[in-house]
């Protein structure tokens, strides 16, 4: 029998109108608890440090008149969220479980077909639908792919906030050095530098092979111990340092200053794992070195607000990220989050 069946028809089998009535409730009852706004499969953090597990996630209410329902095309996860699961990140620091540890990703709205890009911490995305503040999205081309803008969010919005917000003057026709340039967030960065306009891009990493296929580079130094950092290079006016440790002091120990202007020397990463930077007395004496750091602490609300349409605008610019992505069905988190291909590839979700 099929919906489209008529009454009549169903009358001649000896199927009463009550009959056809129960069970077009029961269909309408069925079909309406199935829908994916009201009943959606995530991924949750349910012990620190484990991998998310794929389930069955709290029913989204209405979305308000300021927000918009997204279905979440793709979820990024770099090393932030990686943090964040593990209880480790500032921002997971007491949160109750289970934890969604998402920070941005690419939804769109099923009613107008309209493409976002979904602000870091706007929503919890490691699920089907998301309700997101609109003042938090921003549109992109129809086009564009999430995969890609997922894979490139997290890390060219580390250099590109570092690079308009934290260093004073920004980097246009200024000379910028990349430690650990073969890092994702080194790669995107030596993009995002030349898109703003920097004179001279360095790139610094310790595999001289790996450090050969960067793009965008106009120097390449192979970071040894000592580190030599050649002299017709030039004044150097900021370091974005991805590596931290002894690596930053020898760099800001070889590279020259700028008789004019500040060595500006901006923290973005720590590959190196160090917890501590130390800076000899003698060096900020004799160098006229600016010391600060990029992140959700030293940036501004205002600061973000304001920086982020070009952030994304440099994101569909840069179109295909310059590093490996692993694009995996969310069904699928446990057994992809700590695998080996994670390791060497940006991984993202796709619920």
């Amino acid at each position: 029998m099929t919906a489209a069946a008529p009454y009549s028809a169903l009358f001649k089998r000896g199927i009463s109108r009550t009959h056809i009535a129960q069970q077009t409730i029961r269909g309408s009852i069925r079909q309406f608890h199935h829908s994916p706004y009201l009943e959606m499969k995530g991924a949750r953090i349910t012990s620190w440090g484990s991998p998310p597990e794929y389930m069955e996630v709290p029913d989204l209410p209405k979305p308000s008149p300021t927000q918009l329902r997204l279905r979440v095309l793709a979820a990024g996860v770099p090393r932030a969220v990686k943090g964040r699961a593990a209880g480790q990140h500032p921002s997971a620091f007491n949160q109750p479980l289970p934890y969604d540890p998402s920070i941005d990703g690419v939804g769109r709205d099923e009613i107008t077909g309209d493409l976002y890009f979904i602000n870091s911490l706007a929503a919890p995305l490691f699920a089907e639908y998301a309700n997101v503040q609109r003042t938090q999205l921003f549109k992109v081309d129809p086009n564009t792919d999430p995969v890609a803008i997922a894979a490139l969010a997290n890390n060219t919005l580390s250099s590109w906030m570092a690079l308009q917000c934290r260093a004073i003057g920004g980097c246009k026709d200024r000379t910028v050095v990349i430690l650990g340039a073969t890092s994702n967030s080194g790669r995107c960065a030596a993009k995002v530098a030349r898109i703003l306009g920097a004179k001279k891009v360095v790139g610094i990493s310790r595999n001289p092979e790996t450090l050969a296929k960067v793009e965008g580079l106009d120097k390449r130094v192979t970071l040894e111990d000592p580190l030599e950092f050649p002299e017709t290079i030039g004044p150097v006016h900021i370091i974005l340092d991805f590596v931290g440790g002894p690596a930053a002091i020898q760099l800001l120990q070889a590279a020259e200053a700028d008789p004019v202007a500040n060595l500006q020397y901006i923290q973005t990463g720590g590959v190196a794992g160090c917890e501590f930077l130390n800076i000899p007395a003698r060096l900020i004496n004799v160098k006229p070195i600016r010391i600060m750091a990029s992140g959700l602490g030293s940036l501004s609300e205002e600061e973000i607000a304001r920086e982020m349409p070009g952030c994304v605008d440099a994101m569909v610019k840069i179109k295909t990220p310059p590093y490996e992505v692993l694009a995996a069905p969310m069904r699928d988190v446990r057994s992809v989050w700590d695998s080996e291909e994670a390791k060497t590839k940006r991984l993202v979700l796709l619920p």
